[in-house]
């Protein structure tokens, strides 16, 4: 059964390719951006100088990262999810699931992140219980991160075979 363009829309030329390729690589650069500065949470002694360009840099690049996969998600909606034309919910629920799960950490990531931006520019001010709290919650959006990246891969890789 064939389907015209219109009803799968711009998604569906090579445009979404290259939005794929650019969502890859700000995320990688989101992905270093959050470990470098979880490293450097790690290691005690922190400058705050570097903790705060880190932060910096994920909160330009996790947004980013963001707003590329919202504009490959209708391709992936139509083209790979849902059926007539995709088969994933139908041959690999569980990848649907992960996905899902990766929307719902993904959102909450975001929400966390002007926190953790403002915490690491005052962090000389924190208090004890504050750098606690600032520690566990980089912790806790590092893990959010790193399940986003892995599980858009692994959808992205069963999609592609």
């Amino acid at each position: 059964m064939s389907y015209p363009m219109a009803s799968v829309g711009i998604f569906s030329t090579p445009l979404v390719w290259v939005l794929l390729l650019v969502h890859l690589l700000i995320a990688v650069f989101a992905l270093g951006a959050v470990t470098h500065h979880w490293w450097l949470l790690c290691r005690r002694r922190v400058p705050r100088p570097v903790l705060a360009r880190y932060a910096k840099w994920m909160a330009i690049s996790y947004p980013l990262a963001l707003v590329a996969g919202v504009l490959i998600y209708p391709s992936y909606n139509v083209l790979v999810r849902k059926p007539p034309i995709g088969v994933l919910e139908a041959t690999s629920r569980w990848a649907v699931g992960l996905f899902e799960i990766k929307e719902h950490l993904g959102t909450l990531a975001l929400v966390m992140l002007p926190w953790l931006v403002l915490s690491a520019r005052a962090y000389d001010r924190l208090s004890r219980l504050e750098r606690i709290n600032y520690i566990i919650a980089t912790w806790v959006f590092t893990i959010f991160v790193y399940y986003a990246f892995i599980s858009g891969g692994l959808v992205t890789a069963i999609e592609s075979f």
